[in-house]
């Protein structure tokens, strides 16, 4: 994405559906005399809400509250003009098409937040925060996102690269009066240093599943042999007749999901083929996949018929899984699981609380800690990490600082690369082609 210094942008930052507000946005050198030019004062109050009879030259367009920003103290950084008029696609459509005609463009996909990114109002880990926070679905993926927005990774990874430049700056300077024979660290605390940055980035790179799971909600498999009850369960968890339930072993084939909000996270149960021996060919493609969604799912149920429990041949993808029996209206369960029947719904409330718990202890991070939420941010952080541990074993075997300093600068610049301090337009392409027009 290319984001010109002297471009006038705009946008709807509101969907363009009928409603009884929407919001028009306006950013660039030529904001303010736009919006001047559709009958706005000329004495535009900065920051205020402003009442405007909007005028085109075919006659009044509309009634609206403008609220001017002048650069910097705006979003963008940049001179901004904010429009709030009445939500009928005709008129904000004919808004947007005036101001492009007194000279604006249409924005890009993130535009918006990419040139606030550009002017330091935010740095990448914020701006992704804004996409996740659009796109929650959880008051608890919204917190975490609101968590990120206000820099809770940023002045971990800030500290971190601060801590990183201070060793580069002695190594530099041992460089450069090398003759003199001054030493600027010993190496003893560089490697008290690069030990402790190196504790930090493994307490990141330990969230990313977590992150990720909070961001894009879990995955939960619920395996068993056929006729234990795995379809009637999903039923039961999702509320709906989801899947088809028969006496007849083998009825799922293939993989049926169903998202459900369980410890504030979109959990999406997944019921699979029953596993057993035999079976004709389409059976046993659906038996493969039970298995390989079993291995990439974040929480596993093994259910197992309490009136025949068979627990001696569990597939190894089960093996920590939550252990529930089910028919228990027809015999009691063993002690070592939980008992339900999902025809009478006894046992129901006890297997919510327990996945409940499962969510909530395995996949909610603590209040205010950091936490990597990306394929982006791991990589980067992952890539600090690598170079952390060639710079500390080339301490430890008195290697010089020219090649100490080589790695030391690669983890510097992957974290740099992980909040924007370090540019990539590749990196920023990626991030706000995902975002809404108008943000």
């Amino acid at each position: 994405m290319s984001t010109p210094a002297l471009d006038t942008i705009v946008a709807p930052a509101t969907p363009l559906a009928t409603s009884a507000l929407a919001i028009v946005r306006i950013d660039g050198p030529l904001a303010h005399s736009i919006i001047k030019g559709l009958g706005a004062p000329k004495d535009l109050a900065e920051r205020r809400a402003v009442f405007v009879r909007l005028e085109t030259a075919e006659g009044p367009l509309d009634e609206v509250i403008v609220i001017s920003y002048v650069a910097p103290k705006s979003f963008t950084g940049n001179d901004l003009i904010e429009i709030t008029c009445h939500g009928s696609p005709l008129i904000v459509g004919t808004l947007v098409k005036e101001v492009i005609d007194r000279g604006a463009r249409m924005a890009e996909p993130g535009e918006f937040t990419e040139r606030a990114v550009l002017n330091g109002k935010l740095d990448l880990v914020q701006a992704e925060a804004i996409g996740d926070l659009i796109n929650s679905r959880t008051t608890l993926q919204a917190q975490l996102s609101l968590s990120n927005l206000g820099g809770t990774l940023s002045r971990w990874a800030g500290e971190i690269r601060a801590d990183l430049l201070f060793l580069i700056a002695r190594l530099e300077g041992a460089l450069d009066f090398a003759d003199e024979g001054y030493t600027f660290i010993t190496d003893e605390e560089a490697m008290r240093h690069l030990d402790e940055d190196l504790a930090r980035i493994r307490s990141l790179a330990e969230t990313a599943r977590r992150g990720r799971g909070l961001r894009d909600g879990l995955t939960a498999v619920i395996l068993g042999r056929p006729n234990a009850g795995k379809s009637t369960l999903l039923n039961h968890l999702c509320g709906s007749e989801r899947a088809i339930v028969t006496p007849t072993p083998g009825t799922t084939r293939d993989l049926i999901r169903e998202t459900v909000i369980v410890g504030g996270l979109p959990v999406t149960f997944i019921d699979t083929a029953g596993l057993r021996t035999g079976g004709e060919l389409v059976e046993e493609i659906g038996q493969f996949r039970a298995l390989e969604a079993a291995s990439k799912a974040d929480l596993v149920i093994w259910l197992e018929d309490s009136s025949d429990p068979d627990l001696t041949d569990v597939p190894s993808e089960a093996r920590d899984a939550i252990l529930v029996f089910s028919k228990v209206d027809q015999k009691a369960a063993p002690p070592e699981g939980l008992g339900i029947s999902a025809r009478t719904g006894a046992g129901m409330t006890v297997l919510w609380e327990r996945l409940d718990r499962e969510v909530r202890d395995r996949f909610r991070p603590p209040e205010g800690s950091p936490l990597i939420v990306n394929a982006r941010q791991e990589r980067e952080i992952n890539e600090a990490g690598d170079a952390l541990r060639q710079a500390r074993l080339g301490v430890s075997e008195g290697l010089s600082e020219e090649m100490i300093l080589v790695d030391l600068y690669a983890a510097s610049s992957a974290i740099g690369r992980l909040t924007g301090a370090i540019s990539s337009s590749e990196i920023q392409n990626e991030i706000f082609s995902n975002f809404c027009i108008g943000k």
